[in-house]
């Protein structure tokens, strides 16, 4: 058959995926290209990294199949199927990527009793392949391989190889070009005939956020600023036997740095908004599309204007760098010697004097916390929260809002966003959620 032959390069572990990989291997022939892998490389032996490296280079797609193990590792500390994709993905080889879904039920021989390694490198691929879709059985893996391969063809075409006797005859290559615009069409009316045995049936998760208000008051937190420091001279005559010039040097060396002094009042500034203009994080997730969604995963990241945080975490103010002024202690001495009414407050406590309240919110009184749905999780980081759901029916939807809090630190303009990925979707989705404070 005379048409553009391509060079596909398969990658992956080999003994827990060998059955799939004969499958993948076969399926390439039958549409006529030339299928390359680890079969024909001695895997294991770095010495053979440059021969690798260099049929990677001339491939025209590169294909990655993942499943739940790792492999063994090269001298870099990473497998050898982690090193080859690096370098197609370096080479800009087109790649398509298929990820076992974690929740398959394997045998101990075809899975890592750890899983970190292959979990970081499933993270890696899912972040970088826009293509990459998830597989459960062998079957489904072999006609997503087929599908996404024969429109990667149409879309992209790559160099490809063609026969030698024929390029360069006028004759010949007006065959050859007649020969590949027949052979595109029967590939069209394959992709139409595989994908009309796909459902085309498909979840859309929405994603709602409940967004903080401010009011006047929101502005209202006032400010430390660096006292004047203090000279003997300077004090009334009747207050010079309650207070001493070690007392006065001691304070002036004491009084704190206009940079201490800012700092101490942005992280009070932040206490105060904190502490008044919290409210519960309420993230609603709501499925309307036509089927339903599993192992749902979305990344929620904040803008550094918002400050997210667990409902049971506690915000107290900094200690003040600004020390206590003896010439009020002094005052304070010198009216306690010099009157009884004083006198007798403090024996009774009635000159105590107490701290203002902040106000609290009641999203913090953990009576109206619910208890955690077990079918999904969520786990903040930084700025990011990540949740995850195992399924979500079509037209249903679930509310979070019982395990973190969100605040204003700022007004004006802030923006969420959002990464959505589950197993019917063929790439990631995201979004980006605006609104003003």
């Amino acid at each position: 058959m005379k048409s553009t032959k391509y060079q596909v390069f398969l990658s992956s572990t080999y003994s827990d995926l060998a059955d799939e990989r004969e499958n993948i291997i076969k399926a390439i022939l039958e549409m006529y290209h030339i299928p390359i892998g680890m079969e024909m490389f001695s895997a294991e032996d770095e010495d053979q990294w440059e021969i690798i490296r260099r049929t990677i280079e001339v491939s025209d797609y590169y294909i990655l199949v993942l499943g739940l193990r790792y492999g063994s590792k090269t001298s870099d500390g990473i497998s050898f199927t982690q090193k080859e994709y690096e370098y197609a993905l370096e080479k800009k080889i087109p790649i398509l990527a298929f990820v076992m879904n974690d929740t398959v039920s394997l045998s101990k021989d075809k899975r890592d009793d750890d899983l970190s390694d292959i979990n970081k490198f499933r993270e890696l691929v899912l972040t970088n392949s826009k293509m990459a879709q998830f597989w459960e059985t062998k079957d489904q893996l072999i006609k997503s391989v087929s599908i996404s391969l024969m429109k990667q063809i149409m879309q992209k075409p790559g160099v490809g190889w063609i026969r030698g006797d024929s390029a360069n005859a006028d004759e010949a290559l007006s065959k050859e070009l007649s020969a590949l615009s027949k052979e595109n069409r029967a590939l069209r009316e394959r992709v139409v005939e595989l994908e009309s045995k796909i459902s085309l049936k498909a979840p859309a998760i929405e994603i709602d956020i409940k967004q903080p208000v401010i009011d006047d008051n929101f502005f209202s937190y006032k400010k430390e600023v660096i006292p004047n420091a203090l000279d003997i001279k300077d004090v009334d005559a009747h207050l010079l036997e309650y207070i001493s010039k070690d007392d006065i040097e001691k304070y002036n060396n004491a009084i704190p740095s206009q940079g201490e002094v800012d700092e101490y009042n942005r992280e009070c500034e932040k206490v105060f908004k904190i502490k008044n203009y919290s409210i519960p994080l309420v993230i609603e997730v709501f499925n309307s599309g036509t089927t339903k969604a599993k192992n749902v995963y979305i990344d929620i990241e904040f803008s550094e204007g918002l400050s997210i945080y667990e409902n049971e975490e506690e915000h107290s103010e900094p200690k003040s760098p600004i020390p206590f002024n003896p010439l009020v202690r002094a005052q304070s001495d010198y009216r306690e010697q010099n009157s009884a009414l004083s006198r007798l407050h403090s024996q009774l406590g009635i000159g105590s004097t107490f701290a203002q309240l902040s106000k609290i919110n009641p999203a913090f009184n953990a009576k109206l916390l619910r208890p955690i749905n077990q079918k999904w999780w969520a786990k903040l980081d930084g700025q990011k929260i990540t949740v995850k759901i195992e399924s979500l029916l079509h037209t249903r939807r679930m509310i979070f809002d019982d395990e973190y809090m969100i605040a204003p630190l700022k007004s004006g303009k802030h923006t969420i966003d959002i990464r959505v990925i589950c197993e019917e979707y063929e790439e990631i989705e995201t979004k980006c959620i605006e609104f003003e404070v």
